[in-house]
């Protein structure tokens, strides 16, 4: 999801709209095209070519297999690294979204990045960063939501304050977290059970090299 992620936040503003048009209305294609463009009342070229027909195929299979929120949130983590925040709040607060609740996640996104694979912190030190390139590295893991990290338990207190988190959900999926010395996530993932062995095998090196 992250490639179709990035793609959609480099059209910026059109791009979320699009996203929204499709989800509300289930077009795909050209007519989902036109009727962004209906909505955001500008010429064709803010969404025109056919890379952009393309990319509604993607935005259609992403929606299918992670929802909505999930999606956007992806993309905000990217647009949050190279635009101003308090552009990209403003933006949220004009979008019509159909969760009263959801522009209030988009914008914790934005400020404190919840949501996104990884988050630099003033308080993210080259220990964390280190821990969190070792679990990046594990064979199959995928980002995690942040709605989850609440949910994890610390199981390591890094040397530097920081604490490495984990869950298993309902179906056994088992998840990482790393939380800064302020107890903010910084980074979360998931593997499949297949891939659980190397999750293990990453914890414990943690476990050893800088605990």
């Amino acid at each position: 999801m992250d490639e179709v992620a990035k793609k959609i936040a480099a059209l910026g503003l059109p791009g979320i709209i699009l996203v929204l048009t499709m989800a509300a209305t289930g077009l795909t294609g050209a007519a989902a095209i036109t009727a962004a463009l209906a909505f955001l009342g500008g010429p064709a070229g803010m969404l025109g070519g056919i890379a952009v027909l393309g990319l509604t195929g993607l935005i259609t299979d992403a929606l299918a297999k992670v929802g909505l929120e999930d999606l956007l949130t992806e993309v905000y983590c990217h647009r949050r690294q190279s635009e101003p925040h308090g552009k990209l709040l403003e933006e949220i607060d004009t979008l019509s979204l159909f969760d009263g609740d959801l522009k209030e996640r988009l914008k914790i996104t934005i400020i404190d990045g919840c949501g996104c694979g990884t988050v630099v912190t003033p308080d993210t030190t080259g220990d964390t960063q280190e821990v969190i390139a070792i679990l990046e590295r594990v064979p199959g893991i995928t980002r995690a939501h942040h709605r989850d990290f609440k949910s994890s338990s610390p199981i390591i207190r890094l040397r530097d304050g920081s604490t490495v988190r984990t869950w298993k959900n309902p179906l056994g999926v088992d998840h990482v977290f790393v939380a800064d010395r302020n107890d903010r996530m910084v980074y979360g993932g998931f593997v499949g059970w297949v891939h659980s062995p190397g999750l293990d095998s990453a914890i414990t090196r943690i476990r050893i090299y800088f605990t």
